[in-house]
């Protein structure tokens, strides 16, 4: 059950107290019980899949969507799920959205399904992905992934507010209004008719005039209907109202989406593309991943380890949810923790960065210089930051997936769709195509994608000493370094990474050699941190990994439709004159999107980035907030670029 109270920190959760009545939960803050005595899934079932017309309203509906206010055990979820899958059609996709603002510890989520053993195997998947209690968005794939549940954990006035989504049908039920009337506002009904599609649904619990007044002047037509075990009435009803603009702007606005079963080239075979036809399989369409050809901007090892940063931009709230999301992944295996030592004085913002993020200490926290040597093995010069959940993995284990060697060499619109011409000389078609190739990605559309760059990066394999044996995690200090692993076939250390701006064109394919200087440059930030080790191996022989990384200025992928870049120049040319109210919708190159641009945290983004993509191609909730998802579009730079006058310009977007 969600409440609204102010918060210490933009992203503050309420911890929710139980007291047991009977085997029935109720809340100690808010006086009130999770669900009714008399049976908590027969008044799930009546109250809330009755109130918006039982199974028939998702009946030819491929994609169907609901939205809830007051997760509180996830019983009612349950109880959709439960119906949905065994009255849909194999191919149909549910998604959810719930909003909670006192999240129920994993324990108390047991106890309380422990009574419906009808339920049993369903909220044991929905317990085993249920994720931290972190505030802020959470995907959650459920039912082979048939299902999305994204979990908003905060307030719920302010979570609905940075919710995108086009909802069929709503389940109001937090608790009592007298009891937690800040849910209940007409802020709130606002929101709920803002994200609501034509004609969606409501049911609720409530009778209170309130709240039938509440919705009705939010465009809901509101009727009683008989209350569940003796409660007199409860309500339900339609909205009425014409679509709610959102408010976005134009140039970002989303396309349409692809229909259900669309066939989809991804271009890209590393960790992108291979995340991306995941995520596009499970929102029902049919993905074929392409290998370029090119070499992986991906090792065969990596660290996925927290990027921390503040949560009030876009930039510390994606990498925040990056990591959970990438965290969230089944067969990983086991945290080894990570220590990072940054410059003195910079461990105390990181750790302010962490508690208004709301993570606890199994997340983040400080370690003064002997409890970092203690961690690492080996002396260490100061303290910092200790990483207990990061850990090292193998992206092809974790995402193995059969893709088509043939290189793609040219796109050609077909109709709606794209003949997509192959190295052997054959062509085929598709309905849509994702970008997904790293710095290769813009290679096959005219004008390619703005913005995007390609960064050499080098990792150097370095022989065990007597000291560096002893070395128990990874460290990073700017650079980063491993302990023994098994990279390149033998047990070495890695040391990297090297960061150089790369010219495609200009520059060839000379990035594929080690070099000298950037070991070189390499050992000279160790010699920081480890003096005695970089000494060591100064004499090392040249061993190691090369690739390129597709970046961006602002260190956000790209992630959505692709520009049309004509087009944007001649729709948004005068856009240096400021904000007018008739700038026509974004031109985008029909059914080409972009996922690309990761950098260097490639595994750790490239999960959520897909279920960003997935589901805007699908026309489905996003998982990350508004503010984020504009922050992630390829147009951005492209935007930037024309918000300038023409004289400053540049060359260079």
């Amino acid at each position: 059950m969600t409440q609204d109270r102010s918060a210490k920190s933009p992203l503050a959760l309420g911890t929710a107290r139980l007291d047991w009545r009977d085997g029935v939960p109720c809340s100690a803050d808010f006086g009130d019980i999770y669900f009714s005595p008399k049976g908590g899934l027969d008044e799930a079932r009546h109250v809330f899949l009755d109130g918006i017309g039982g199974a028939g309203v998702w009946q030819g509906r491929p994609r169907f969507t609901v939205g809830e206010l007051g997760f509180g055990t996830g019983l009612n979820v349950l109880a959709l799920w439960n119906s949905w899958r065994r009255t849909a059609p194999a191919d149909a996709r549910l998604h959810v959205v719930s909003v909670e603002g006192f999240p129920l510890e994993p324990v108390d989520l047991a106890d309380a399904h422990a009574g419906f053993p009808e339920l049993a195997p369903l909220a044991a998947e929905l317990r085993a992905a249920y994720p931290r209690r972190v505030p802020g968005f959470h995907r959650l794939r459920l039912d082979g992934g048939r299902i999305a549940l994204t979990l908003l954990f905060g307030p719920a006035a302010e979570m609905l507010e940075k919710l995108a989504a086009r909802v069929d049908a709503w389940f109001l039920d937090g608790f009592a209004p007298r009891r937690n009337p800040a849910m209940w506002t007409d802020a709130v009904f606002r929101q709920v008719a803002r994200l609501s599609a034509p004609g969606a649904r409501v049911a609720t619990f409530s009778a209170a005039g309130a709240v039938r007044r509440g919705l009705a002047a939010a465009g809901f037509a509101m009727a009683k209907r008989p209350g569940f075990a003796g409660k007199l009435e409860c309500l339900a009803g339609r909205f009425d109202a014409a679509l709610m603009d959102d408010g976005g702007a134009p140039w970002y606005a989303a396309p349409p989406p692809l229909g259900p079963g669309a066939t989809v080239a991804v271009i890209g075979g590393g960790i992108a593309g291979r995340a991306a036809a995941r995520a596009l399989a499970q929102e029902g369409f049919r993905p074929t991943p392409f290998d370029t050809g090119d070499p992986s901007a991906q090792p065969e090892r990596v660290l996925i380890s927290p990027r921390l940063a503040g949560p009030d931009d876009a930039y510390g709230r994606f990498m925040a949810q990056a990591f959970l999301q990438a965290e969230g992944q089944g067969g990983l295996p086991p945290a080894s923790g990570a220590l990072h030592l940054p410059p003195d004085g910079e461990a105390a913002r990181l750790q302010d960065f962490a508690a208004r993020l709301g993570w606890d200490g199994g997340l983040a926290q400080t370690v003064d210089g002997k409890a970092a040597s203690d961690l690492a093995g080996i002396k260490t010069p100061r303290g910092g930051m200790w990483y207990p959940a990061a850990r090292f993995v193998s992206p092809a284990a974790v995402l193995p997936m059969e893709t088509r060697s043939t290189r793609v060499v040219s796109l050609a619109p077909a109709g709606p769709g794209w003949w997509v011409g192959l190295k052997d000389g054959g062509t085929e078609t598709f309905d849509a195509v994702v970008l997904a190739a790293g710095p290769w990605s813009g290679a096959l559309v005219p004008g390619g994608i703005p913005g995007l760059r390609a960064n050499r990066g080098q990792l150097c394999h370095l022989p065990a000493t007597a000291a560096s044996a002893r070395l128990r995690l990874p460290v990073s200090f700017g650079g980063h370094l491993t302990p023994l692993t098994g990279a390149g076939g033998e047990a070495v250390h890695v040391l990297g990474s090297s960061y150089r701006r790369w010219d495609l064109a200009g520059q060839g394919d000379g990035w594929r050699g080690l070099d000298t200087g950037d070991m070189a440059s390499a050992l000279d930030g160790l010699a920081g941190v480890f003096p005695d080790l970089a000494a060591a191996w100064r004499t090392a022989p040249l061993k190691g990994w090369a690739g390129l990384r597709a970046t961006t200025a602002d260190h956000l992928p790209f992630v959505g439709p692709l520009a049309d870049v004509a087009g944007y120049e001649a729709a948004y040319a005068d856009l240096h004159h400021g904000r007018r109210g008739d700038w026509p919708t974004a031109p985008y190159q029909q059914n080409v999107f972009v996922l690309s641009g990761l950098g260097s945290r490639g595994y750790q983004t490239a999960f959520l980035g897909a279920e960003v993509l997935a589901s805007l191609m699908a026309g489905a909730p996003s998982p990350v907030d508004r503010e984020v998802a504009t922050a992630l579009h390829p147009a951005r730079m492209l935007i930037r670029h024309l918000r300038r006058p023409p004289e400053k310009r540049g060359r260079e977007v």
